[in-house]
């Protein structure tokens, strides 16, 4: 008798092992900086059952803490603004490769594909669109013309040392400029003059509010959002080029089996049109991007990206040179 009480306590206590073991496994930690993040998230653990912890916070501190943990990683997912810092944190062995879903990817998403699959693109934005009032001064149709008196101190950007999708657009107009540093001529002439530096999209759209400056040029999901907002007098101007600001997500490298297939399975739910439709809902600005995959359209607030003259900056060639640049903008046009 005793050894058959010994035989079923050690089958349950198997069994308990059995089905609690695998569940505390399937968990992940997602570096979260888009504001649909959270809720996709909770979607995905009540149609899973796979445990996710979001860990919110702007892109430029998300990457810092990335390369802070370098190969200790405390994070299983990351999501953000810029496929230049996904390069920068591939280039210097901080992220996993191969970890592109099989999905149906429209034009515009094929030609954001790393090739050695090392981000996900999971939708895009403008780095950087022209805010203004609609009874004010009207901005240039292209970047060059920034340079022109008439735009003398009345143009503001963010600070792409402190906001991450900025990095982006400082890439884009040196690229046009020229390229890197050929380029930077036209960034010092941009501060001879008169051009505005803030912190980020809020802060640079807060000095356009109050009259600091009549020009304000931010990502475009910020500057679209302002303008829908009721009774708003802000208009959005594209300029020509205007350069492609992909959101990804990307994988920390050397997980174990079961965090890899948690990782996937998150990946294939927030690129299925369930969890696209999901992000498309949020109700602030991040909600207002572009898709990258077929079947899903685009919210109507925002242009058709046929009409626009869009142009990437190419990650692996402007990743790696991100901290110098940034370092280089602080230095010269701040003087800091």
């Amino acid at each position: 008798m005793r050894k058959l009480v010994l035989i079923v306590v050690v089958a349950v206590v198997a069994a308990a092992v059995w089905i609690l073991w695998p569940q505390s496994r399937q968990t992940l930690v997602l570096y979260n900086a888009v504001d649909y993040g959270p809720a996709v998230a909770r979607a995905f653990t009540k149609k899973t059952g796979i445990q996710v912890t979001v860990i919110t916070t702007s892109t430029g501190p998300l990457i810092a803490r990335v390369s802070a943990e370098a190969a200790r990683p405390q994070w299983t997912l990351a999501w953000f603004d810029g496929a230049t810092a996904a390069a920068g944190l591939d280039k210097a062995g901080l992220v996993a490769e191969g970890v592109l879903p099989k999905v149906s990817w429209n034009s515009e998403g094929r030609k954001l594909l790393p090739s050695n699959g090392a981000y996900v693109p999971t939708g895009y934005t403008l780095s950087g669109v022209f805010a203004y009032r609609r009874d004010g001064l009207a901005p240039p149709a292209n970047w060059q013309g920034l340079l022109t008196p008439a735009y003398r101190n009345a143009v503001g950007m963010n600070n792409p040392a402190v906001s991450g999708p900025t990095y982006p657009l400082l890439a884009g107009m040196l690229q046009t400029a020229g390229g890197w540093p050929q380029g930077q001529k036209f960034m010092l002439a941009l501060k001879q003059n008169g051009l505005q530096v803030y912190r980020t999209n809020s802060t640079t759209l807060a000095a356009l509010k109050s009259g600091e400056i009549k020009i304000a040029m931010v990502q475009s999901s910020a500057a679209y959002y302002l303008a829908d907002k009721p009774g708003s007098d802000i208009a959005v101007s594209v300029p020509d080029p205007a350069f492609i600001l992909p959101r990804v997500m990307i994988e920390a490298p050397h997980l174990s089996s079961a965090a890899k297939r948690a990782a996937a399975a998150f990946i294939r739910f927030v690129m299925s049109p369930e969890g696209q439709a999901l992000a498309m809902s949020d109700k602030g600005s991040d909600g207002l991007y572009w898709p990258v995959i077929n079947d899903v359209p685009a919210d109507k607030r925002i242009p058709d990206p046929a009409t626009l003259h869009l142009e990437s900056v190419p990650p692996s060639q402007w990743g790696p040179l991100e901290s110098t640049i940034n370092q280089w903008f602080t230095r010269t046009v701040l003087g800091q």
